[in-house]
């Protein structure tokens, strides 16, 4: 999967990770030993951001994309839920199905599982890996229970790892197929076709296996406005106006949003989830478990995402406004030199919305933990800026309409994407995991 890592940046990416280091004690206990500090699971989690971020390359604009990112974060944790299942069985299995092993070390199992997935996962941060892994279990006093937790948490790993042998993503890097008619997508700048656009996009994601949908059309949202209608003659002066780069209308609040939003989804919704966890700790298996299901709905997600897109090829902002002469539409003026704010935008099509999907997506699955959408939280991003909302369902709110201000996605999108986000990371939350 080396070709499949990186790609371009898009916009205004800046390297590195804030690093969380709250470790929290278990508020719970389980019936056959007492409770299990999520510290270690809490560690590796963010470890796994990590990794992913120092394969970033400023100085070329090379980072992670996030189909692949969420997919590396889920197997990394439900290695580690596996793991810790398999000393006590609180939750129904991933992949590994037993025996137990309930006298294994859970820090020990958690490492090895952690390890062992990064490394098959993310080779070129062996090194890194290997140097977290040393330090975790020599914190950890030798014996049978330290033996026997390095022993689960290898299987745990290889046990995922073996689940997704052959689930397409090695086979996804195709480009989305181009039109010629008025709303098909087309190639944008400086995305100018193949080899280049197809050496980045990903739209044979569509045919990898979900983490927990039945199908990638599971929740295909319908179709976006035809150009005819009132509503895309709506999206489209919106967008054309409050999403262009030299936009005078568009707030600096807005303007910050559409920037602040542009780190990955699967690596800020793990932010929002630890953050969470922070404010309302739970035991390691709670914890993992949640982290799981964020990942699972996300890579999920990003499967469904380029379903749709790959269903609809509708063209992106920057095409429409350029050759809005050509789109019949009376009420639709071209602009042949707009650009969006955050230049350049994805090479792939525009709807629906891949990152208020993942947004609503994750969002889903936080209110389904914790019972409640109204959870306050503060999230900085990789630019070391920082929002603070009253609520998931907020930031995945700002977080969809930010694609709108960052012009690349019409407003129908970025509603629609959200939807069906939300739709996906409610059944995860309800089928996955239990």
């Amino acid at each position: 999967m080396k070709n499949l890592l990186l790609r371009p940046a898009l916009a205004l990416l800046a390297a590195g990770i804030l690093l969380a280091t709250s470790c929290h004690k278990d508020a719970t206990e389980g019936p056959e030993s007492g409770p299990v500090s999520p510290a270690a699971v809490l560690a590796w989690n963010q470890a796994g951001t990590v990794a992913v971020t120092r394969l970033t390359n400023p100085a070329t604009g090379f980072f992670v994309l996030p189909h692949i990112e969420a997919r590396v974060y889920a197997i990394e944790n439900l290695a580690m839920y596996d793991a810790l299942n398999n000393i006590q069985q609180k939750n129904a299995p991933y992949a590994l199905r037993g025996p137990l092993v309930p006298t294994a070390a859970p820090d020990a199992a958690v490492a090895a599982a952690a390890h062992d997935a990064l490394v098959a996962l993310l080779p070129a941060q062996k090194t890194y890996a290997d140097s977290l892994y040393q330090a975790a279990l020599a914190k950890i006093g030798d014996g049978d229970a330290k033996t026997q937790g390095v022993a689960l948490g290898q299987a745990a790993a290889k046990a995922v790892l073996a689940q997704r042998v052959g689930d397409g993503a090695d086979a996804a890097q195709t480009p989305f197929p181009i039109g010629t008619n008025p709303g098909d997508y087309q190639y944008t700048p400086p995305f100018d076709g193949p080899p280049f656009n197809g050496f980045y996009a990903l739209a044979g994601w569509k045919d990898v296996k979900p983490f927990a949908l039945t199908t990638a059309n599971q929740f295909r949202p319908g179709p976006p406005p035809t150009l005819a209608s009132a509503a895309y003659t709506a999206d489209f002066n919106e967008v054309k106006d409050l999403g262009g780069a030299t936009s005078a209308t568009r707030t600096p609040d807005q303007a910050a949003s559409a920037l602040f939003w542009l780190d990955n989804s699967p690596l800020t919704w793990n932010r929002v989830a630890r953050t969470a966890l922070a404010a309302q700790p739970a035991d390691a298996y709670a914890t993992v478990r949640l982290l799981a299901l964020v990942q699972m709905a996300e890579a999920d997600a990003y499967v469904a995402m380029c379903d749709a897109k790959y269903t609809y090829r509708r063209w992106r902002p920057i095409t429409a406004i350029r050759l809005a002469g050509t789109d019949t539409n009376p009420d639709t003026a071209p602009d042949a030199a707009w650009l969006p704010l955050a230049f350049p935008n994805p090479p792939d099509a525009e709807y629906p919305s891949g990152h208020a999907m993942a947004g609503g997506a994750a969002a889903a699955v936080l209110q389904s933990y914790f019972g409640t959408d109204a959870v306050p939280f503060s999230l900085t991003n990789n630019a070391r800026k920082t929002r603070s909302y009253t609520s998931f369902g907020q930031a995945a709110t700002e977080n969809s309409l930010s694609r709108l201000y960052a012009g690349y996605h019409f407003r129908s999108s970025t509603v629609q994407g959200q939807a069906t986000g939300t739709q996906i990371g409610a059944y995860v939350a309800a089928n996955a995991l239990k």
